[in-house]
Parts: C-alpha cells; structure tokens; sequence
C-alpha cells in the first residue's frame, strides 16, 4: 500500500508541475515523454515458444522538469510497462548545477552513471535496451546522491552515485551502500575512453555486488560504434561479457545498425552463457518519431539445458513527445 501511495505522489507531483499556474516571472513546467513499442515474430522452429506474434507496449515515460533558478531545477519521471500495467517511479530528484568545479548535484531517485550514458551512443533504445540492462547487472536509475561534471577543458566527463544499491524498483534491505563511478575521456576527437566501477553489497547478509567496466567508443556525424568489456561478481559468483554496437547514417533519416552481445552469467560452471546479434535499420518519420526493423538472435551455449536459439523479426516504434 504504501509503494501505491508513493507511486501516486509521484503522478501527482508531475501533474501539478504540468498544470501549475505560472506568473510571469516564473517559467512554466516543461512535459514530454517517451514511447516504445514493437511488434515481433519468433521465426523459431521446432520448439516452444514457436511462431508466436505479439504487439508490445514495452515502456512509456511521462516527464515533468520545473526549473527553480537559472542554476537549480526538479524533475520527475514515471515509467509504465505492460502487460501487466506495472507503474514506477523512474526518476524524482531536485538538481543543482556549478555548485563547485562545475559540478552538478543529485538528490532523490537519480539516473545511474552508466546505461543512460551508453544509451546516448546506442542511438537506438527503442530497438533494444542496452547489454547491461538485458543481463539484469546494473540499474538504471536508484535513491541517493550524485555528482557529475566535466574536467581538463571538458576532455574528461564523470559522473559519481552514492545509493542504496537495490535499483529504484526495489526497497533497500541492509545498511550497505552502493558507490558507482563513470569517467570518460575523449583522446581525439569522437574518441573516448570509458571506466565504470560500481562497489557494494547484497541483501542483509552483505555480499558482494561488483562490476567493472572499460571500454571505447566513436562518434562522429553519421557513425556511432561502441565495445566494451564487463566483469561482475555477485557473491561468489563470477561473470563476464562484452558488447559490440555500432551505426551508420546512410541518409540524414535512415541508418543502419548492427549489435553483438556475449554474456556468461557464472564463469565458473558451463551451460549457461549466450549470444546476442541484432541487426537492421531505423528511420526518422518525423520530428520525435522512429521506425525500426531488426533480426535478434539468441544462441545459447547448451540448447538441452537452456532452451532452444531464438529468432525474432522486431517492427519498433519509438515517439518522443
């Protein structure tokens, strides 16, 4: 009941920042949005689930920012998934800009360092979320602190969280708290360089929740290409994977795009590691609006033990409104 009411809050604090009576001297709430969804096909043969077809509603974001000062500002964020019309709050924080350094403070429900980040290189959320996102190994969004700026003539950009630790759609269990960090380096031109340490504990007993990440990625006007390397450990558990992604303007509305992710959930024991290839394009319609069509695949390492490849066509629609 009392997850109902705080959802609620939320939903109430993002419609009065929307419907406020502004005066003239005070700007007004800015409200958008975000929609995904998609249509697929399993094309898989010869096992269940086979030629099934499903229209997805798979996220919707409604947003409201309020800017209090030139330097200050508040936000929120709930995210609705179906089929089972779940509701959360995705983000709720009060933000402060050039507090010290040029550095920027979070408090509340604030985005993580890491998935928000790659998903500005992805380009193509509303195909598929992130590698890290999919494996269930960070979070995007959870409670606490965090600091971000820019350093050495802006070369190099950070971005620090200090949080519970359990993800913005779980209740924390333990005292424990998660510390998580992103620094980024731009070499050359497009060119950067990419750490991600996160450091914390899990449930009551206090174990071990580590990830690492290092990578490199490239951005110039019509391509767009990331790879990096992750290695976690939960508890006693040992995994690792890497994700390869890349896309290339063709027209200043179509681009092509290709994606390969390989995980190993425990590196320690067999049959339990898969692939992941993503391929096909995306087409701006409009201003805000998306097409994508894409071929996923799934290959397992043991198809006795985990189940049968996967092969899906994806019709995907993202709108930004």
């Amino acid at each position: 009941m009392s997850r109902k009411i705080l959802v609620l809050s939320i939903a109430g604090l993002v419609f009065s920042l929307a419907t406020v009576s502004a005066q003239e001297e005070k700007p007004k709430a800015e409200v958008g949005g975000i929609i995904f969804a998609d249509y697929f096909y399993n094309l898989t043969k010869n096992a269940a689930p086979a030629n099934i077809s499903c229209f997805k509603l798979t996220r919707l974001y409604l947003t409201a920012t309020r800017t209090l000062t030139d330097k200050s500002k508040i936000k929120a964020t709930l995210e609705g998934t179906q089929p089972v019309n779940q509701l959360f709050i995705k983000n709720a924080f009060i933000e402060f800009n050039d507090v010290c350094c040029n550095s920027n403070i979070r408090a509340g429900v604030i985005p993580m360092p890491w998935i928000g980040y790659e998903e500005n290189i992805l380009k193509n959320r509303f195909i598929a979320k992130t590698f890290t996102d999919i494996a269930g190994v960070l979070n995007s969004a959870d409670i606490g602190l965090g600091f971000s700026g820019k350093l050495a003539n802006k070369s190099v950009d950070y971005d620090l969280a200090l949080v519970n630790g359990e993800g913005y759609k779980t209740a924390e269990v333990s005292s424990d708290k998660d510390i998580a960090a992103r620094v980024s380096y731009e070499v050359v031109s497009g060119i950067k360089l990419h750490a991600f340490e996160n450091i914390g504990k899990e449930t009551s007993l206090g174990l071990d929740r580590n990830r690492t990440i290092a990578g490199v990625s490239f951005e110039q006007k019509k391509v767009s290409a990331m790879v990096y390397y992750l290695a976690a450990k939960d508890a006693a558990v040992n995994k690792a994977g890497f994700s390869l992604f890349g896309s290339y303007s063709i027209l200043s509305n179509l681009a092509l795009l290709a994606r390969f992710d390989s995980f190993d959930s425990n590196t320690d024991a067999i049959s339990d590691s898969y692939n992941r290839i993503i391929a096909g394009a995306a087409v701006s319609i409009s201003e805000g609006v998306q097409l994508g069509l894409s071929a996923q695949l799934i290959n397992y390492e043991n198809t006795v033990v985990q189940g049968n490849d996967q092969t899906f066509i994806y019709i995907s629609l993202g709108v930004k409104y």
